[in-house]
């Protein structure tokens, strides 16, 4: 079976506003699970001061500190991380600067879920932090992406365009699951070609009005990044499906 599958995708400040929109999620229970947190309280930190969160570069190796800084939004009460610079100590010179981040997220949720993390599988640590929480279950995130050639950590910008992605380091994938709308749901998997991030394949579940599922496989009609399908970087992305079968 082969039938072209056209879907548009708008930027991620819209997203879960329209059908099909890429707007991808974990179980919100998952992604807000506290886990050890690498950073120190917040509560510990005066205001102007960061939050400091210590890893290391490596497994066992050289130490990575990463200073947050931050406010209180007064609207919402939330933690707003605005800045993020990444050192070898925890008053050192910093190696890295964000300079424009916008993270927010409850008090509650220390240090807005802020982890070390190796998202590309290259053996170096990245980081992440929850950008937002939107009222549905699709959770942006912000993540920096160790560069060994400069020594410095970089936004991962196709990473950006995906909410909620988790990362399989046994099969180098990277799996993005979404909801269009009510009766639209589906799951992206991601291989990492160098710093781009390429769509293998797409699973879309849909549900008829009597709660009927369909579950259809697309594969991508050529180059298909990370960023074009979270940010529409053109107005429509070409798929292929190749398989469909009752849910």
């Amino acid at each position: 079976m082969k039938k072209l599958f056209r879907i548009f995708t708008p930027s991620c400040a819209c997203l879960g506003m329209a059908v099909m929109a890429i707007t991808l999620l974990t179980p919100v229970g998952a992604a807000m699970a506290q886990v050890t947190s690498p950073c120190s309280p917040a509560e510990t930190a005066e205001f102007g001061e960061p939050v400091i969160c210590k890893g290391t570069l490596t497994r066992g190796g050289k130490a990575l500190f990463a200073r947050l800084y931050w406010d209180i939004l007064a609207d919402t009460d939330e933690f707003h991380v605005v800045r993020i610079e990444t050192a070898r100590s925890a008053n050192g010179p910093a190696k890295s600067v964000f300079a424009d981040v916008d993270s927010r997220a409850p008090m509650t949720m220390q240090a807005n879920g802020f982890e070390f993390i190796d998202v590309n599988f290259d053996g170096y640590t990245d980081f992440r932090l929850i950008e937002f929480l939107p009222a549905g279950p699709n959770i942006a995130y912000f993540n920096g992406i160790y560069d060994p050639a400069t020594s410095r950590h970089i936004a991962a910008t196709g990473l950006n365009a995906l909410s909620a992605p988790e990362f399989d380091a046994d099969a180098k994938t990277v799996m993005s699951t979404w909801r269009g709308n009510a009766a639209t749901h589906g799951r992206d998997i991601y291989v990492w070609d160098g710093p781009a991030l390429l769509l293998q394949q797409r699973v879309v579940s849909t549900f008829d009005d009597a709660e009927n599922c369909m579950m259809t496989r697309y594969e991508p009609e050529g180059r298909v990044t990370a960023e074009m399908m979270g940010n529409g970087a053109l107005e429509e992305v070409a798929l292929t499906a190749v398989y469909e079968a009752p849910c």
